[in-house]
């Protein structure tokens, strides 16, 4: 598998990565999530697959956001 959804640890939101890059800066907050330290959530064989999750736990991720 090819690609991986991972989890911020800083902001909490949910990327993509892909394992030949084996890095990507977050989008959100600019963290540079490394592959073998952030937490995978699943893995898929194409980049499609990977993206609609991501987009899906971002948005229900975007509806519990904690009220401060």
């Amino acid at each position: 598998m090819r690609y991986a959804v991972v989890e911020c640890p800083i902001c909490r939101k949910y990327l993509a990565i892909d394992s030949k890059m084996g890095f990507r800066k977050c989008p959100y907050c600019g963290y540079v999530n490394k592959l073998n330290v952030s937490r995978v959530i699943k893995k898929f064989k194409s980049p499609r697959e990977a993206s609609e999750l991501v987009r899906i736990l971002n948005e229900r991720n975007d509806d519990f956001k904690p009220m401060r």
